[in-house]
Order: C-alpha cells, then sequence, then structure tokens
C-alpha cells in the first residue's frame, strides 16, 4: 500500500484514509482544518483504480468479502509496524470506505490509535472481540443513501458497548463531507 508523508509536529500525527474512489490527496484539507501542525501520513487504497479505488473489494450481496477484508487489514498493519510514529498521538480519520477500513483494523487492533474519526462509515457486521480506551468520533448523514443512518446508529450503540468513548452525531447531510461537521470533530478532539 502507497502513502503520503507530511512532516509536521512530531508528537501529533494524523493517519488518513479516503473513500472510494479517492486517493491520498483527499482527505488532507480536512486534516489541515483539524490540525494544520500535525503530521500527516495518508494511504492510498489499492484495491481497483481512478473511481474505483477502495481498500478492499467492493460489496458482495451488501456484505464484506471477509477473507480480502481480513487480508488487506492485516498487510495494512504489517505495514504500519514498519512506519508507525514513536512516542507521539495519532488520530485516524476515514470516509466511507476509508472510515470502513479502520474499523477492520479496530478489530484486529482495538487501541491502535489515541482517537478514530469516522465519517459515514457503513455497519457491515463488524465483529468486535475486545475494545479499548481509544476516543472515537462517529458522524452519520441523515439522507446518506450509501451508508444508512439507522445502520450508523445501530454501530455507533456496538462501537459503545466495547470502546465506551465513542460518541456519534446525526447530521442533516447525504454522504458528503461538510464544513460544519469538520467543526463537530474539531470540538470532539479538543475535548
Amino acid at each position: 500500500m502507497e502513502y503520503l508523508t507530511i512532516p509536521g509536529n512530531l508528537n501529533e500525527y494524523f493517519v488518513l484514509f479516503h473513500g472510494t474512489g479517492g486517493n491520498e490527496y483527499n482527505r488532507l484539507e480536512q486534516a489541515g482544518d483539524i490540525d494544520p501542525y500535525a503530521s500527516i501520513i495518508s494511504f492510498l487504497g489499492d484495491e481497483g483504480t481512478g473511481k474505483q479505488r477502495r481498500y478492499f473489494k467492493p460489496l458482495e450481496n451488501g456484505s464484506l468479502n471477509r477473507e480480502d477484508f481480513d487480508a488487506k487489514v492485516t498487510a495494512f498493519l504489517e505495514l504500519w509496524d514498519s512506519i508507525k510514529p514513536k512516542n507521539a498521538t495519532s488520530t485516524f480519520l476515514g470516509h466511507s470506505n476509508g472510515a470502513n477500513f479502520i474499523l477492520g483494523i479496530l478489530e484486529q487492533r482495538p487501541d491502535i490509535a489515541n482517537q478514530v474519526i469516522l465519517l459515514h462509515p457503513s455497519n457491515l457486521n463488524y465483529q468486535f472481540s475486545q475494545g479499548s480506551t481509544t476516543r472515537i468520533f462517529l458522524t452519520i448523514g441523515a439522507t446518506d443513501t450509501l451508508s444508512i443512518p439507522a445502520d450508523g446508529l445501530r454501530l455507533a450503540k456496538k462501537l459503545k458497548e466495547v470502546f465506551p468513548n465513542t460518541e456519534s452525531l446525526l447530521l442533516d447531510t447525504g454522504h458528503e463531507i461538510t464544513v460544519a461537521e469538520i467543526e463537530k470533530v474539531k470540538e470532539f478532539l479538543g475535548k
């Protein structure tokens, strides 16, 4: 998996994951709006290309290809272990497919980050065998047709059971990321 690094404050890192069809540059604006001084590591999904680029194979009848998904997460964790910042606070931030990928990472390594921002994830029957004190903020669009709002609320509840520091926010939006949403993320991270 390819990635982009942008040096900044060596004590604070944003680790970014784009949505379907995105690239390693898509979440830079949001990370800069949240903390313009943080260092950045932004990952490029390696499944598909162009508008089909993502972190794992497309859903099959609404379900994950679990074998592929787990293999992609394991490969990411092997890479992460070789490049992760030492003695730094990390915030994982992902939108849509990237948020779903982060949820797979949390299944295998629940304490990978100090904070996790999940922008419009889908509830894809994740299995969390253990949780952690990682702070999680999840956004849900009330008119989102890709990540169904009721499923997002169920996911937030499921996360809260194993990650007690989980907060969710239902927005009057669709699947897009809004300025108001990023302001709420900043508020959460500032707590």
